[in-house]
């Protein structure tokens, strides 16, 4: 009974929240795992899935599916803290430290739900399911404050000159059609067909204070939107092969999305708003530019192993390693690799002990002195979890994961916005200039995701 009412407690209260970093505000923050159990184990699933969601890493998971119908429900939640610093020289020019000028935490949500059908025909063993969940969310939020603080020693709190924000919400959500087909509980091969489906919308502004508007009353507050909608079709495939009752081995393919997108940019149709970056030729002639209606996911493709060792309590070992076309997405992107591996040990009274890491690269543009590079950022992870049987045909999963990463970037409102001598106790003493590559804020992003997936099988 105790755990029946621990089911309900984590369903009513764990409503899947999201917070996301300012960094994937416009291209998207991709969502790559929806189990728990997968998660604890660093999202190490093309071979060693066995839970509804691993079908969304590889389809031919699905497969290998032993009971006639089930259903999951997943919840997350994850917590984001954004520290942007500056770097602090003495009289001397030398580094002392990074100081801290702005953080920010927030919570975003989502949820996921699917469901399957299994069906056996002497040898062979067919499923089918149907999946609602999130592929990429934009939520995202960033506030600061800009104060005059060359009178903060007079014991009080500077005054504020202007809030900015940047607030960012919308996501693209998938149907999903899963089918899978197994021979002898050997060999698996599955397909995933997919409509994407969403929208997002991006508000940037500047907000003047009541202070700044007596001192200047000529300021107007600055307000730049971006509004887009999604379309698109998604192709999955992947096969399992289960060599033994130890070794099996996973590989799954995703072609790269094209988006059909339709929006604007403050006023401008997205077909000819620039997003980052226009191409020129020897004679200053323009040759490519890219447009915020130019959307797309990379294709990818994933392989993996699973072992179990010969040890008196079950242990599982799974690796995978994933290649990440990232250069369908832009020219100046590197494809990279990722790597996922984890451990499940059950102990006597069968419950798991799960551990895990995975590393995974993401990227974002740059301008400077006209010229625009790609800023390539890493995001280390490690992973954690348990999981306990309910009522005989529900389990509960639960999952920890830790993240973190850093990076370079100039100012997100530039300087110079504020070079109005009205709004400054002693401007002579001012030097308002945009910072440039030379000077730049170092971010330090840590994100901790709490994860709990509920499954019922019957």
């Amino acid at each position: 009974m105790k755990r029946f009412l621990l089911l309900i407690l984590l369903l009513l209260t764990m409503h899947n929240l999201y917070s996301y970093s300012i960094l994937e505000s416009e291209t998207g923050n991709y969502i790559t795992n929806f189990d728990a159990r997968s998660s604890a184990i660093g999202s190490a699933i093309a071979s060693g899935g066995n839970n509804l969601f691993d079908a969304l890493t590889n389809p031919a998971n699905l497969g290998f599916v032993q009971d006639k119908f089930g259903c999951q429900f997943t919840a997350l939640v994850l917590k984001d803290a954004d520290n942007r610093s500056l770097p602090m020289y003495n009289s001397f020019d030398a580094y002392c430290d990074d100081a801290t000028y702005v953080s920010n935490i927030n919570y975003f949500e989502n949820y996921a739900f699917g469901a399957y059908y299994n069906m056996k025909f002497s040898d062979i063993n067919s499923a089918v399911s149907v999946i609602y969940r999130p592929f990429m969310n934009f939520d995202s939020h960033y506030f600061e404050e800009v104060r005059n603080n060359q009178n903060s020693d007079y014991n009080s709190y500077p005054p504020i000159i202007a809030k900015n924000y940047i607030d960012s919400e919308g996501a693209i959500n998938t149907l999903s059609i899963l089918a899978a087909l197994t021979y002898k509980d050997f060999v698996s091969c599955g397909i995933e067909v997919s409509k994407l489906r969403g929208n997002s919308d991006k508000e940037r502004s500047i907000i003047w204070s009541d202070q700044a508007l007596e001192k200047l009353g000529t300021l107007t507050d600055t307000t730049n939107t971006l509004t887009r909608d999604f379309n698109a079709f998604q192709i999955k495939v992947g096969g399992k092969v289960k060599v033994n009752r130890r070794l099996g081995f996973g590989i799954a393919f995703s072609p790269k999305i094209e988006f059909d997108v339709t929006g604007d940019k403050d006023g401008v149709d997205v077909e000819n708003a620039v997003y980052s970056y226009t191409k020129f030729d020897s004679l200053d002639n323009p040759t490519d530019s890219l447009l915020y209606s130019d959307f797309y996911s990379p294709m990818r493709l994933r392989a993996g192993i699973s072992y179990e060792p010969r040890n008196i309590m079950r242990t599982y070992f799974n690796c995978d390693i994933e290649y990440t076309k990232w250069s369908d997405v832009n020219s100046l992107y590197d494809d990279e690799l990722s790597y996922y591996i984890g451990i499940e040990h059950r102990l006597k009274n069968r419950i798991p002990i799960r551990l895990g890491f995975n590393y995974q690269t993401c990227y974002s543009l740059h301008e400077h002195s006209g010229k625009v590079f790609a800023d390539k950022v890493t995001i280390p992870t490690f992973t954690a979890g348990t999981g306990f049987t309910l009522l005989e045909n529900f389990n509960c999963d639960i999952s920890f994961e830790f993240s973190n990463r850093q990076y370079e970037a100039l100012d997100l409102f530039m300087d110079s916005f504020y070079d109005y001598d009205e709004l400054w106790e002693y401007p002579q003493y001012l030097n308002l200039q945009d910072r440039n590559w030379e000077n730049p804020d170092t971010v330090k992003e840590t994100f901790i995701n709490i994860q709990s997936s509920i499954s019922f099988k019957w």
